[in-house]
C-alpha cells in the first residue's frame, strides 16, 4: 500500500509549563522517478521535530546535482536535529547517470541529525551514497548497517560527525579511477565551519569491500584517528592489493595493518554468486559478534519493493557482509545394518555378526 502518514502527538506537562509537539512521518511503499539534471530529491519536511520512518520506497534519478533523499540540513540552523533518530530502511535507490569525478548527487542525506539508522537499503550507482554530516555532533545509537552499496562514487561519507558505526555492509565497485577518486568510506572533518567539525570514533566492522580496480577502500585524515576502529572486514581487489589512504598518503593492506587497523581482517574473494544480489556462495564466518542490536541481516532471497526485504538472523560465528546465510537444516544421520552371512534363521546357541555403518553429512558420529 502506498501512503504517507502524518500524526501529531501532543505531550502536555501537568505542571502547565511545557508543551512538546512531535510529528510522526511514515513514508512507505512509494515510487519516485525524476529525469532532471538538478533535483532536490524527496525532501522530508523538518521545520518541526519529527519521528521519521522512510521505508520500502523506490527512488530513481539521473540528476548530476542535488539529492535523491534529503532528510537533513547542510549547515547549522534552528531546524537541525528535527529528524533525530530517523529510520531509513528497505529502500532501493538507483541512479541512472554517467559516473564522473566531481558529480556527487547525494543519495541518503541526513545532515545535522544524530542517531539515524540506515539499514537494509540497496543503493545502485549512487555517486555519493550515504552521507552523515554535521558540525561535530556525536552519534550514539545510530548506525549504517546491512546495506548493499553497488558502484558508488563514494559509499559512505562521514563529514564532521563523531561515533558513526558502519556494520555488516557490502560495498562493491567496478568503477575506474577516472570515474571516481574517492574512497568507499571517506572520513574527514567538516571544514565548512570554524572550528572544523570533528569526525572521531568511527567504527567499521564486518563489512565486505570488493573493488575491480585500484580505488581506495577507506580514507581517513589524522584529525579523525582518535577512537577510530576497523576490523573483521573482508577486502578484495581484482587488480592487486586493496588500497587505503591516511592523511593523503596511500597505503597497501599490509601497511594499513601495520598501523594497527584490520588486524583480524583478511584479503579473500567473497565469491558472490552474481554482482546483482551479492550472495556469497558459502558462509563467510569471519565476523565479530556486535550484539543483539545487530543480529538480523538480509536474507539470501531478499528483494526490494513495497514490503520489507527478507531477513536472516546471525547464527554461529558471525558472518560478514549484508547477506546472512540462515542456519542450515539439520539432516538426520544415515544408518545401514546388515548380517554378514545374510541369514535370517538361527539355532541357539549361535554367534551372529552384525555390520553397522553410520554417516552424518552435516555433523559427526561419536558412537555406533
Amino acid at each position: 500500500m502506498n501512503y504517507m502518514k502524518f500524526i501529531l502527538i501532543l505531550s502536555i506537562s501537568l505542571a502547565g509549563i511545557l508543551v512538546n509537539a512531535q510529528t510522526v512521518q511514515i513514508i512507505e511503499g512509494k515510487t519516485y522517478t525524476n529525469n532532471d539534471d538538478k533535483w532536490y530529491g524527496v525532501n522530508i519536511p523538518r521545520l518541526t521535530p519529527s519521528v521519521l520512518t522512510f521505508k520500502n520506497n523506490s527512488i530513481t534519478s539521473v540528476n548530476r546535482y542535488g539529492y535523491m533523499l534529503c532528510a537533513g540540513d547542510e549547515i547549522p540552523s534552528i531546524y537541525n536535529n528535527n529528524l533525530d533518530a530517523a529510520v531509513i530502511t528497505g529502500n532501493r535507490i538507483k541512479w541512472n547517470g554517467s559516473p564522473e569525478i566531481g558529480i556527487i548527487p547525494h543519495g541518503i542525506f541526513t545532515g545535522y541529525n544524530i542517531n539515524v539508522k540506515v539499514k537494509y537499503n540497496y543503493l545502485d550507482r549512487v555517486p555519493m551514497a550515504i552521507i552523515r554530516k554535521s558540525n561535530g555532533m556525536t552519534d550514539v545509537s545510530g548506525a549504517v548497517a546491512y546495506n548493499i552499496v553497488k558502484d558508488p562514487g563514494i559509499g559512505v561519507v562521514i563529514k564532521g560527525m563523531n561515533g558513526i558505526r558502519i556494520y555488516n555492509n557490502t560495498f562493491y565497485s567496478s568503477l575506474t579511477t577516472s570515474e571516481t577518486n574517492r574512497a568507499l568510506i571517506d572520513i574527514y572533518q567538516n571544514p565548512d565551519i570554524s572550528p572544523a567539525g570533528s569526525a572521531t570514533g568511527t567504527k567499521i566492522y564486518n563489512n565486505i569491500f570488493y573493488t575491480k580496480n585500484k580505488i581506495k577502500n577507506i580514507n581517513i585524515s589524522n584529525a579523525c584517528m582518535p577512537g577510530f576502529e576497523s576490523d573483521y572486514n573482508i577486502f578484495y581487489c581484482e587488480s592487486g592489493t586493496p588500497l587505503f589512504s591516511v592523511n593523503g598518503s596511500l597505503k597497501t593492506f599490509a601497511e594499513w595493518q601495520a598501523l594497527g587497523y584490520d588486524t583480524h581482517s583478511i584479503v579473500i574473494n567473497p565469491d558472490f554468486k552474481d554482482f546483482t544480489n551479492f550472495v556469497p556462495k558459502k558462509r563467510l564466518d569471519l565476523g565479530k559478534n556486535l550484539g543483539t542490536e545487530f543480529t538480523t541481516g538480509l536474507s539470501p532471497d531478499a528483494k526490494w519493493g513495497t514490503r520489507d526485504p527478507a531477513t536472516s538472523a546471525q547464527n554461529g560465528t558471525w558472518q560478514v557482509g549484508a547477506i546472512i546465510h540462515p542456519k542450515p537444516e539439520n539432516k538426520p544421520p544415515s544408518i545401514s545394518i546388515s548380517l554378514s552371512d545374510k541369514g535370517s534363521d538361527f539355532v541357539a546357541p549361535a554367534t551372529i555378526e552384525i555390520s553397522a555403518i553410520a554417516s552424518d553429512s552435516d555433523g559427526y558420529i561419536s558412537k555406533v
